[in-house]
């Protein structure tokens, strides 16, 4: 693909990665600082698509692939990209025990041009990177300005589930536009323009990726006060 340097973009992929292994990292910590064990228990959530990613072989090879129509911005600017990387690095962790392999973004974007990225079927996509499985997310709308003076973001996105082998959808939701913060925009003098998007995109990769994987309702408020606290 064109856009940005290589190693421009894979720096700035380890930037996000690890802003989000932070966050991440914190969440179990301060729920476990916050409330006691035996409350925790018993208040996991299960995901909408239980039952099909249970249905799914051990060891499946699998690439997450977001696109939208801002697919012309490349590089680090690309919400597209972010996404990828931060979906990609939740699914592998909270999915974990079912020892998928998972296809880097880079892979996927080295073969295929910008024209071919947007508009190529996702089973096909997926064949040419030797996957079984493509969870595609179509991100429909997308906007981080409340205001001139204020941050927040608002997004529609459309998730699905394909085998590549048949090219069957397995599953498919259009989730109901999420905004973030829900109530009382940031101010632009809290955090920068990239930073507040990176802090949206996680959330929103997040929103995503419930649908695949069980959390804890106490994460969700860990995660909510760690993300808060970057503005200061």
């Amino acid at each position: 693909m064109n856009g940005r340097p290589m190693n421009e973009i894979r720096c700035r992929g380890l930037t996000l990665l690890a802003l989000l292994t932070i966050l991440l990292g914190t969440v179990g910590c301060a729920g476990a600082l916050m409330t006691p064990l035996y409350l925790l228990k018993g208040n996991e959530v299960d995901p909408e698509f239980k039952k099909e990613v249970k249905a799914l072989p051990k060891e499946s090879t699998i690439v997450v692939i977001c696109r939208s129509p801002y697919q012309n911005l490349f590089g680090s600017d690309n919400p597209s990209r972010t996404m990828s990387l931060m979906l990609t690095k939740l699914m592998s962790e909270k999915l974990e025990k079912k020892k998928f392999k998972w296809v880097s973004i880079d892979r996927v974007e080295a073969l295929f041009d910008e024209s071919a990225y947007a508009n190529e079927s996702y089973e096909k996509m997926g064949a040419k990177v030797d996957a079984d499985y493509v969870i595609g997310v179509d991100i429909d709308s997308f906007s981080t300005r409340h205001s001139p003076q204020y941050y927040q973001g608002k997004a529609r996105v459309h998730v699905r589930l394909v085998e590549v082998a048949t090219g069957k959808l397995i599953m498919t939701k259009a989730l109901p536009q999420y905004t973030y913060p829900p109530n009382a925009p940031w101010s632009v003098n809290d955090v920068s323009q990239e930073d507040f998007q990176n802090i949206f995109l996680m959330k929103l990769a997040n929103e995503v990726g419930c649908l695949f994987y069980p959390y804890e309702k106490a994460e969700k408020y860990a995660l909510d006060n760690d993300v808060a606290r970057l503005r200061h």
